[in-house]
């Protein structure tokens, strides 16, 4: 079965084994708003009655401009690390019972009220086959998420979109202006840096 290698600065991170899973999204995302200018997560499981549930593999790790986080899509696993879950993650934190996830009025207005703490930045994927794309901040674009996404159904190849956003599109729902949408085979790498 297929794993996730995620490296940064070509030190080994976390490896996901992608076997008895459903559903994997591994992501870089970030904006002006945010203390962390970029933060790398890892997360899926399987949800099906008595399987694993939902795991846990790099939970808000913080990114500095200009370290690079690569992406490998093996075709088979070696060394992978153990998910966790809520519970193992935050042993003394209640479940939260909220199912109502609607951005009310109130909400919308704090979403659009908070300062900026950056002046811009500058992110850039770079797949195996040399593409290099770059998405840079604006007035319009004050957000942005890197993701690879992976599914049971497809389990040769992982989806990979960069996106740039503002709250208003989270508020609407909209998917902010897309910058790389492509497929990821097995053995190939894609790799994501914050310029600034």
């Amino acid at each position: 079965m297929p794993s996730i290698l995620i490296e940064v600065d070509g030190t080994r991170v976390t490896t996901i084994d992608l076997a008895g899973m459903q559903v994997v999204d591994v992501a870089v995302h970030g904006g002006l708003d945010g203390e962390n200018k970029a933060t790398l997560s890892a997360m899926g499981g399987n949800y099906a009655d008595g399987a694993c549930g939902h795991l846990i593999w790099i939970d808000q790790h913080a990114l500095l401009p200009g370290q690079v986080v690569s992406f490998t899509l093996q075709e088979n696993c070696a060394d992978a690390d153990r998910g966790q879950t809520l519970d193992e993650l935050y042993p003394n934190e209640e479940a939260s019972t909220k199912t109502d996830f609607t951005i009310s009025d109130e909400m919308a207005a704090e979403l659009r009220a908070r300062p900026r703490l950056h002046d811009e930045f500058i992110a850039q994927v770079e797949t195996s086959s040399g593409e290099r794309i770059t998405a840079v901040s604006d007035d319009l674009n004050t957000n942005f998420r890197f993701g690879l996404l992976w599914d049971w159904l497809h389990p040769d190849r992982a989806r990979m979109r960069l996106a740039t956003y503002c709250f208003d599109d989270v508020i609407a729902r909209r998917g902010g202006q897309e910058h790389l949408e492509a497929l990821l085979a097995h053995g190939e790498q894609v790799s994501f840096s914050l310029i600034r």
